[in-house]
C-alpha cells in the first residue's frame, strides 16, 4: 500500500541531495542523509558515522568530479518500489555530465530513505557510480 506522505518526502530529499550536489555544497549535501550513512560503490562499503564526518568526504568527491570537468548531474528516474510512514526504498537512476554538455556515466542505484525526528534523510545508497 503506498504512503504518499512518505514518497513526498523522499522524494522531496532526494530534490535537495540532487541540488546540494549540482551546487558543490559538501555540508549541505551532507545534511540531506541520515547517520550513521552507508554507500556501496566503487566495490567499497563506507559508513559515515557522523555529519563531521561525511563534510570532508563529500569535499574529497567534488574535488575528483571537477578534475574529470564535471558539471552537473540529473535524474533519469526516481521510483518507489516500497513506501511506509517511516521508510522508503528507491530504484533511482542518474547521469553525470561534463561542463561540455557530454556524459560522464548514467547509474543506476538504490537508495533507502527514512524519517527521522520529522525529517526525512537518506540513510543508505548503492550504485553502481565511482
Amino acid at each position: 500500500m503506498a504512503d504518499i506522505e512518505a514518497e513526498a518526502g523522499a522524494l522531496g530529499i532526494t530534490d535537495s541531495f540532487m541540488h546540494t550536489f549540482n551546487d558543490g555544497d559538501a555540508e549541505g549535501h551532507a545534511r540531506t542523509l541520515a547517520y550513521p550513512h552507508v554507500r556501496l560503490a566503487s566495490g567499497a562499503v563506507r559508513i559515515w558515522q557522523s555529519l563531521e564526518e561525511a563534510i570532508p568526504a563529500m569535499e574529497m568527491a567534488f574535488a575528483a568530479l571537477r578534475r574529470i570537468a564535471w558539471d552537473h548531474s540529473v535524474w533519469n528516474h526516481r521510483r518507489i518500489v516500497h513506501a511506509q510512514p517511516d521508510k522508503v526504498h528507491l530504484d533511482v537512476q542518474f547521469t553525470r555530465y561534463r561542463n561540455d554538455g557530454s556524459v560522464i556515466g548514467v547509474y543506476p542505484a538504490i537508495y533507502v530513505v527514512v524519517r527521522r525526528g520529522g525529517a526525512w534523510l537518506i540513510q543508505a545508497r548503492s550504485s553502481f557510480a565511482p
